[in-house]
């Protein structure tokens, strides 16, 4: 079981392989057709049972990593992330508001443990997918107080723990992919 999850930790310890697997996946098409008009994405789960679950991601988050896109005279006045949504070129791959429900249920097991995810893609002058941030939630362990405990990861180029990771947080996106794929492509077909 380690070895499996370091070969795979290898094996996505690139973005570009993260994405390009991901772009051969049926699931591709669910990050084009969720493109978003508002930053930061907001949840559909009803708040009168499970609290705020609007992301904690900000728009300096994903500044720093936006490979020089600028704002020009014709857009002045709207800041760097709301000129990549309007252009099309974020996409989210969002997982969040399918596996937050459940979350407390598979978290109460010992041999299990899973996030909620949302992935933040830049489309790169080049034409690839660039994954510029990930957010992990968890159902607030207060059970009393409804909401999510949020942490976005930002990718990162040292070596050591914040590289480490961030490759555990891309982990638990192509989990979450694999199981929603799973289970939208063959489970509902019964």
């Amino acid at each position: 079981m380690l070895y499996s999850l370091v070969s795979m930790l290898k094996l996505y310890s690139y973005e570009y392989d993260m994405v390009k697997e991901k772009s051969l996946s049926v699931i591709f098409l669910i990050i084009f057709f969720n493109e978003w008009q508002e930053f930061p994405p907001q949840s559909k789960l009803d708040p009168a049972v499970y609290g705020d679950q609007t992301s904690k991601m900000t728009e300096k988050d994903l500044e720093t990593n936006l490979e020089g896109l600028t704002v020009d005279k014709e857009t002045e006045g709207v800041n760097i992330v709301e000129r990549a949504i309007k252009d099309q070129r974020l996409f989210i791959l969002d997982h969040h508001d399918a596996f937050m429900p459940f979350l407390r249920k598979i978290n109460e097991s010992k041999s299990s443990k899973a996030y909620a995810t949302r992935t933040i893609l830049f489309l790169k002058d080049d034409g690839t997918l660039k994954p510029l941030a990930i957010e992990l939630s968890l159902p607030r362990q207060d059970r009393r107080q409804l909401g999510a405990d949020s942490k976005v990861i930002l990718p990162t180029n040292q070596a050591g723990v914040e590289s480490t990771i961030w490759l555990l947080a891309k982990a638990h996106v192509i989990v979450n992919d694999s199981c929603y794929h799973q289970l939208i492509s063959h489970w509902s077909e019964l």
